[in-house]
């Protein structure tokens, strides 16, 4: 499996002023069209660029709207019941208030009365089949906006990059010109986030990503994505991991050779002071774990360097 790529976007100002006109010549040098081709090859190229709008205003709409045909339904569906609950308790020797009493318990003599055409069984058999309809559209359209409210965002990385190309660029006219525009960029979703990224790893890849940038892209990615470039997840990772292990280890063992060359009291409790605290800052901002796991490694580190401050003794 080929390393997953990250892309980052530089801005270009003179791209950003050119005029774009749908006659406008094809480039040679593009390989797709411009329009629905281009855009598409652009989202494809990378999995972290698989962003698309989440229109969650609209669904919002959607949802009201089948509530209140549900409701109104369900208004309907209790006018006949109020009916049928009035004939019923007349028991009049005229009325059908046996059967109206039968259909309402048996759904056989029901459904029989509603084929054999009578008026009142036939309205409620169709009002109860459309009742069923949109009861399982709109329980289909909770679940699937409740999955979709579960995708995450795009990061501000992936963001500006699809944004700042698609303004740049401007692919598409008509009412797809405004598919990124405004406050439309933040109505997004991700189809892929990258897994478990530290603080350190965001900052690598959004500040100093250029500087490992590919030079030579693969034939298989677009050309004519002007202003941005990849570079390989892998690299940032091995980074990230040296860094790490290299960090760990100077705490610890500059917080071991310092107490030990030091014999005052309380110059050792200022290292011991100092390194805690130092420790406890690096693993909070330069990894992305929980509060709770921050303490318990705070905790384990100073308990080591009090248990070899207990072994070297203090001399008065």
């Amino acid at each position: 499996m080929p390393p997953l790529r990250n892309t980052q976007r530089i801005p270009s100002s003179s791209k950003a002023s050119q005029t774009h006109d749908i006659e406008r010549p094809p480039d040679p040098r593009r390989q797709y069209l411009e329009g629905f081709p281009s855009l598409s090859a652009l989202l494809s190229s990378d999995p972290d660029l698989q962003v698309y709008r989440r229109f969650n205003r609209l669904a919002s709409r959607n949802l009201l709207y089948l509530q209140a045909e549900i409701l109104d339904l369900e208004w309907r569906l209790k006018e006949f019941d109020a009916e049928d609950l009035e004939t019923a308790n007349a028991e009049d020797d005229e009325g059908d208030w046996m059967e109206v009493k039968l259909s309402a318990r048996c759904w056989e003599v029901f459904r029989e009365r509603a084929e054999q055409g009578e008026e009142k069984e036939r309205k409620r058999m169709g009002l109860i089949r459309e009742l069923r309809e949109r009861l399982a559209e709109y329980q289909d359209a909770l679940i699937r906006q409740s999955t979709v409210l579960k995708l995450e965002n795009p990061n501000a990385q992936v963001r500006g990059a699809v944004t700042g190309w698609f303004e740049d660029n401007l692919p598409l006219v008509g009412h797809c010109k405004n598919l990124f525009k405004g406050k439309a960029k933040y109505d997004m979703v991700a189809l892929r986030t990258p897994p478990d990224q530290d603080r350190l790893t965001m900052f690598l890849a959004n500040r100093l990503g250029y500087l490992f940038r590919k030079r030579k892209p693969k034939k298989d990615y677009p050309l004519g994505f002007d202003g941005m470039f990849y570079f390989p997840e892998t690299t940032i990772g091995h980074i990230v991991s040296f860094a790490s292990v290299f960090i760990a280890a100077a705490l610890l063992v500059g917080a071991i050779t310092s107490l030990y060359f030091v014999k005052k009291p309380s110059s050792m409790i200022g290292l011991l002071a100092a390194f805690t605290t130092i420790f406890a800052g690096s693993v909070g901002l330069l990894t992305n774990a929980r509060k709770v796991d921050i303490y318990a490694a705070t905790a384990a580190y100073a308990a080591v360097l009090v248990v070899f401050v207990g072994n070297l003794g203090i001399d008065g």
